[in-house]
């Protein structure tokens, strides 16, 4: 048996141990327990149950204390306590809270006591004892102004106001008004503006009133799409009109509020806004449909009595306006239990209020005879604190000497630690940067063989995108083989391949091959060669290469267009010397000498891209060759990069010629029909990549290209174009600065503007769309979909301009006030894009507009009518959300932006972004 028991013990130990190694992916196996402990707690957050959450919470406490990380041991106690809080668990969250309360007067910390004494009144609110929650928010105030922290003595006048809400509101509205204040002079965030607002909302007794701060609260709101915060804004819209007896119009609010809480399944806000809903309905004498309401209220069980009883109250009443008597008594007699309830609940809390202060006076008489005590002991305790100090200081001077030791252990290893993370740091970055760098090529390659397949017919022009295509894979191939050649050379398994070469030949090849890059850029490259045809030599010149092909991409890159490049090299005393010219802008002293170092990208190369390995590598493979790699670099001038290398010459016989091929002058490109096309200004620092664009658009449009912000600027003072589609990483002026200077000129900040990039954040898309562009469209991307999205835009904009000529009388001299309506226009679609019934006259009444005003405003500044305004609106989210993944199938994306029609919804898709929706689930 006891063998039996014992064998147990270890299978559960052993699962024990694979349950929690099964909690952390393998992707923070190598992590810090800090990160660990982070990703434990995220993961506690997002569980619906509480008890599948206390598994990653705990998980996380017993990591907490193997490390020296008190703040997360804290942090994790408080998730722990909050998260059972929030989902309605408030004795459990209470619980937890005590053992943060011993936790803290273990490890003081005034920051986690004042967010203590908050969760605290918090819960207790919840469960209506008012009187304990005031308790704890004078502590917090208390605290927030020992820490000298204005946010946080503004969260506890917030909180303060909260809790007189009921019982004062005058007092309460005291308390927000001087926490707005307190965040408007520290220029706090939004989201500490929107609560401030939200507030005074509800203290608020007249309803324009309500109105006024709940749109202030609205439009402090930072993320929109954040579920709890927008039916916090709901519910307590609903609850200010309600508490002033604005039934009518606390209902929409009501209904939002119902909808999203139940769509999260957060409870404690369904059974109070269904409450307010079942109030509406009886004040609107329906009275069948407040018992509706009123009794799914009662199956929940999260919120409070008081709330449980006002839904008593609704419904007696309701059943008794329904001649439903017998129901109506014996819902009469749940309220008269529930009130005696509360008031035994009340008793108790006071007599054991009473009992503690008895208790405490008994305690006072027992430590006063101790005291006593104490003092007849404390003369004999002194002498011998007095011996024990001469040793304690002797003890004092082994210990520094100890912690200085360790000090200075502990500071060699942060160094090692600093260092260490440096490096990561680095590595990062470039891993970001060749995840960005292969998105161009692999537009160019995707995008040139669906040309080249629809150019069957014209083999010239099929041969062309065939060739940009291959160009570009070896491109990504030539990539791939830089970090190969890197992880050679850090295990030292780089060998050399060497092979007898035409030295002029071989140089004469590399450099010619770069002629088509810098002509698509009018570059001039000029190559001035003083070696004889007759020198061959004896070296790895596919090395060689490589580091003539890195030096040559990187001076094409920046060197700006109209400009040239100078190649000279010269063989002297068997040593080959070359030196590469470009007249850009040079690379600042202090990271001069940083560019050869592996990772490492100076500012200019951050705005254009690439891996921050070329050069790096390309300085290895000189010294491998017992040669060096240098740099003259002077900042506006321009940068001269020299390789020098030790050859061994063989003799030959052949002749000796000097001539050297004779460039190709670049072809002008006619424009055909310029003065009758829209023009469309390219700005794309990728020469293939601008080259790729222009042949797309050039078949329906005039196109120029500028290959970097500066040079559109100089484009737009001299032309006028229809449309702008501009990259994002670009030298000298990138994507975001053209844009932001665009804004500032009149004549040219309405014209429609595109990015086209290979950047996918979400923060990027949100800073672009704020800047005012009107499309946002990420590297590969399919041809037809840039194509339908450019159409689209000019095609509303000839609406617009052809609306103003027709309605001049007819124009806003307010500009800037109609723009300010438009965004309130466009936030009520987005409020109410699910609704497939939402109709323009709903829109019209909101805005309080006439539906024939309505639509002359949304036509002079989109160019559309309200109707097609919508429709782009609920397009647009649905791309979003086929972009995101947000959904698994379209019908649920199609019922999320209110269409119900597939049909319908799949021909206006491929109308407007060129690619059906099934194409990009």
């Amino acid at each position: 048996m006891k063998i039996k028991t014992l064998l147990s013990i270890i299978c559960l130990m052993l699962f024990q141990t694979i349950w929690s190694q099964q909690l952390i992916p393998d992707s923070l196996t190598q992590k810090s327990v800090e990160d660990k402990i982070v990703f434990l707690n995220g993961k506690g957050q997002k569980q619906n149950a509480i008890d599948s959450s206390n598994i990653y919470f705990n998980e996380a406490l017993k990591l907490a204390k193997t490390c020296d990380c008190d703040s997360l041991l804290l942090l994790t106690h408080f998730k722990k306590a909050n998260n059972s809080i929030m989902k309605g668990s408030f004795d459990q969250g209470l619980r937890h809270l005590k053992v943060l309360d011993s936790q803290l007067l273990k490890i003081p910390n005034k920051i986690f006591e004042f967010r203590k004494e908050t969760l605290y009144a918090y819960a207790y609110n919840l469960k209506d004892e008012d009187n304990k929650a005031l308790k704890h928010l004078e502590t917090a105030l208390y605290l927030a102004k020992e820490l000298k922290d204005s946010t946080r003595i503004a969260a506890a006048y917030n909180n303060l106001g909260n809790n007189f809400f009921t019982v004062n509101k005058e007092k309460a509205r005291n308390y927000f008004h001087r926490a707005l204040r307190i965040y408007k002079r520290h220029n706090s965030p939004k989201e500490n503006l929107r609560v401030a607002y939200q507030n005074l909302a509800k203290t608020s007794t007249k309803l324009d009133s309500i109105n006024y701060y709940s749109n202030l609260s609205f439009h402090n709101i930072t993320d929109t799409t954040n579920a709890v915060t927008m039916i916090h804004f709901y519910i307590n819209k609903a609850n200010a009109m309600l508490s002033n007896n604005y039934y009518k119009s606390g209902k929409q609010p009501a209904l939002q509020a119902l909808k999203r809480s139940k769509a999260i399944q957060y409870d404690v806000v369904t059974q109070i806004a269904l409450v307010m809903l079942g109030m509406i309905e009886l004040e609107e004498s329906n009275p069948f449909q407040a018992i509706k309401y009123l009794e799914s209220s009662l199956k929940y069980k999260s919120s409070g009595l008081e709330n449980k009883q006002s839904a008593l109250e609704a419904l007696a009443k309701a059943y008794k306006s329904v001649n439903e008597y017998q129901k109506a008594l014996a819902i009469n007699e749940q309220l008269m239990t529930l009130k005696d309830s509360i008031y035994t609940q009340i008793q108790s809390s006071k007599f054991a209020e009473f009992d503690a202060k008895f208790n405490l006076a008994e305690k006072d008489k027992a430590i006063a005879q101790q005291e006593l005590e104490i003092a007849r002991q404390k003369n004999a305790r002194n002498q011998l604190i007095f011996g024990s100090i001469g040793l304690l200081l002797l003890g004092g001077i082994a210990i520094l000497w100890f912690i200085n030791k360790q000090k200075r252990k502990k500071d060699q290893v942060q160094m090692e630690l600093e260092k260490e993370q440096e490096i990561n740091q680095l590595r990062t970055k470039f891993l970001g940067n060749v995840a960005h760098e292969i998105r161009t090529p692999l537009t160019l390659v995707s995008g040139n063989l669906t040309l080249a397949i629809e150019n069957l017919d014209h083999k010239t022009k099929a041969k062309k995108n065939l060739q940009v295509a291959l160009n570009n894979t070896k491109k990504i191939t030539d990539d791939a083989n830089e970090i190969l050649e890197l992880l050679k050379y850090e295990g030292q398994k780089m060998t050399l391949n060497m092979t007898s070469a035409p030295l002029r030949i071989s140089l004469e090849r590399i450099v010619f091959s770069f002629h088509s890059m810098a002509q698509i850029k009018d570059v001039e490259l000029n190559y001035n060669s003083n070696i004889a045809n007759k020198i061959i030599v004896y070296t790895d010149i596919s090395k060689i290469e490589k580091i003539i092909n890195n030096l040559l991409s990187n001076a094409i890159k920046y060197a700006p267009s109209n400009s040239k490049i100078i190649v000279n090299d010269m063989f002297k005393n068997n040593t080959l010397t070359i030196s590469v010219t470009d007249f850009g802008e040079g690379i600042n002293y202090n990271e001069q000498k940083r560019i050869f170092e592996r990772f490492y990208q100076s500012e200019n190369a951050s705005k254009i891209g690439g891996i921050g390995i070329g050069l790096s590598l390309s300085k290895e493979f000189a010294e491998f060759l017992n040669g060096n790699l240098l740099v003259d670099s002077t900042p506006g001038e321009g940068s001269t990069f020299t390789l020098q290398l030790p050859l061994q010459v063989i003799e030959n016989t052949s002749k000796n010629s000097n001539e050297l091929p004779k460039l190709i002058p670049q072809e002008q490109s006619n424009l055909i029909n310029s003065m009758i096309r829209e023009r469309i200004l390219i700005v794309e620092d990728n020469p293939q990549m601008a080259s790729y664009l222009k042949e797309l658009l050039e078949d329906s449009y005039s196109c120029d290209i500028a290959f970097n912000g500066e040079e559109a600027l100089n484009l737009l003072k001299t032309q006028s174009y229809s449309l702008i589609a501009s990259d994002i990483m670009m030298p000298k002026v990138d994507g975001f600065e053209l844009r932001e200077k665009i804004n500032t000129t009149e004549k040219h900040k309405n014209i429609p503007f595109i990015f086209i990039s290979a950047k996918t954040l979400e923060v990027d898309k949100i800073k672009g769309f704020s800047l005012g562009i009107a499309d946002y469209i990420v590297k590969p991307f399919n041809k037809n979909e840039l194509i339908a999205r450019v159409k689209n835009l000019l095609k509303n904009k000839a609406a617009r301009i052809q609306w103003q000529l027709e309605n001049t009388d007819q124009l806003s001299k307010t500009e800037s006030s109609d723009q300010k309506l438009l965004r309130k226009i466009e936030n009520y679609v987005i409020e109410n894009i699910d609704n497939d019934d939402f109709k323009i006259k709903e829109l019209a009444d909101y805005v309080g507009y006439s539906q024939r005003q309505l639509a002359r405003i949304m036509k002079q500044y989109t160019g559309m009518s309200p109707v097609k305004f919508i429709l782009e609106i609920r397009l647009q989210k649905a791309f979003a959300h086929l972009q995101n993944k947000t959904f698994f199938t379209l019908s649920e994306v199609r019922y999320a932006v209110g269409i119900s029609s597939s049909a319908y919804f799949n021909k206006k898709f491929k109308e407007r972004f060129g690619v059906t929706p099934s194409e990009l689930i």
